[in-house]
């Protein structure tokens, strides 16, 4: 009978100290928008994605050139693997201060696919469709179209 009450305490103390539903996620997933290798800008930012949602997502950066022309990517650069933020071309509009407020939508929990969100500098006016380049043969056609990365945020 010890035992039994014994055991029977055990599984109550558990499952009050886990939760009866698991680990439960933040209703808000904020990612912090650093300086890339070899970008010597001063811009910051952040991005924040409604986990409740999976879809609803907002970036505010600062300290962006004013007349660049930037685009928003998750990206798993050693796979070379990419998909825009919000609905395409991905371009964040940046106001004559060099701040850029973003609220959009993307498809549900993408995010949690890619390792990176990432923000680059688009070369001329035309804002580039693929961030990360392509392998095999085709990579030497796309070498002057590749986009540079200012900003990146951790995903995972």
């Amino acid at each position: 009978m010890k035992t039994k009450v014994c055991i029977w305490g055990t599984v109550l103390v558990l499952v009050f100290l886990m939760g009866c539903g698991g680990p439960t996620l933040p209703e808000k997933f904020e990612v912090a928008l650093t300086p890339a290798k070899g970008y010597e800008g001063a811009a910051t930012g952040k991005a924040v994605i409604d986990t409740k949602t999976g879809t609803d997502i907002t970036i505010d950066i600062s300290g962006l050139k004013p007349d660049g022309l930037y685009t928003a990517f998750f990206v798993n650069i050693k796979s070379k693997m990419f998909e825009g933020v919000g609905s395409a071309p991905h371009v964040l509009a940046v106001d004559a201060s060099g701040n850029v407020s973003y609220q959009g939508k993307n498809k549900k929990d993408s995010y949690k696919r890619f390792t990176k969100l990432g923000i680059y500098l688009n070369f001329g006016d035309t804002p580039a469709q693929n961030p990360v380049g392509v392998k095999a043969k085709l990579g030497a056609l796309m070498k002057g179209k590749k986009p540079k990365m200012v900003l990146v945020g951790k995903l995972r």
